[in-house]
């Protein structure tokens, strides 16, 4: 049974009244505008790195994101699955409690900074990952760690592969938390986005077809295994057209597009 915090309904009412839920946005990329070194930033810890090295930056992006006016906040975890190896060879220091408690931090810095810039209004937070690149016995610890965080959601995002038997191991694990799990996809209406232009393999070495149906026949299959929402992102905006509406053809979920990819004006 999906367990609901306060603010995660209170996300649930503004979807049934009609409304839309604004998340926030990139973490990574506003550390660098913040100052963040963009050579400590780039590699395997995307943006993860500067829950070691620059944790009040982190909670600066979250502040932001905040006075902007999102209902959703996303921890800075998108490459935890890196951290016990980055921690090994000593690409960050080690710390007591070491990659959990960075895990515990970045929803703790989430959590202050909705409550620092908008104390009267009720945000939920969402913890992020990437679920594909994951090892098993990993996936299965960081989900228990993730419930002692206190997240309200969790985010797994920027999905490459939609295996052809339709089996979801990662996402199976993330429901039995009894959180409510929100998968975000990099596929579009003709197939993966862009995935090969950028030279990505499907993660889980399954052959899978370019047919965008593919993605409704999953979109039935996580729906009924208990995933909360369906999304996409990592594309650039000019690839969205029509997904969404594929999507609830097969699909009551509330769904959601945030094409993430592009460069600064």
């Amino acid at each position: 049974m999906t367990r609901k915090s306060a603010a995660y309904r209170g996300l649930e009412g503004r979807w049934e009244a009609g409304k839309v839920v604004v998340l926030d946005g990139g973490v990574g990329s506003e550390l660098e505008q913040l100052g963040f070194p963009r050579e400590r930033n780039i590699g395997e810890l995307w943006g993860t790195r500067a829950l070691y090295e620059a944790p009040e930056l982190t909670k600066e992006v979250h502040r932001r994101y905040v006075r902007a006016g999102a209902d959703v906040i996303t921890t800075n975890t998108w490459r935890i699955d890196r951290a016990p190896a980055a921690e090994a060879t000593g690409l960050v220091a080690g710390a007591p409690g070491g990659w959990r408690a960075k895990a515990r931090l970045a929803v703790t810095l989430a959590r202050e900074a909705c409550q620092e810039e908008a104390p009267d209004d009720e945000r939920a937070v969402a913890f992020a990952l990437w679920p594909e690149h994951a090892a098993a016995d990993f996936a299965e610890e960081l989900a228990d760690v993730i419930v002692e965080t206190g997240a309200d959601l969790i985010l797994a995002e920027t999905v490459e592969t939609i295996p052809a038997a339709l089996r979801f191991p990662d996402f199976g694990l993330l429901v039995s938390t009894g959180l409510p799990v929100w998968v975000s996809f990099r596929w579009c209406l003709d197939g993966p986005c862009d995935v090969r232009d950028i030279g990505i393999e499907p993660a889980k070495g399954e052959l899978q077809s370019d047919d965008g149906e593919l993605f409704a026949r999953a979109a039935r299959e996580l729906e009924a295994m208990g995933v909360s929402a369906l999304l996409i992102n990592c594309l650039p905006r000019d690839r969205v057209a029509g997904t969404l509406p594929m999507l609830r053809r097969a699909s009551g979920l509330p769904l959601g597009v945030y094409p993430n990819v592009g460069r600064y004006l």
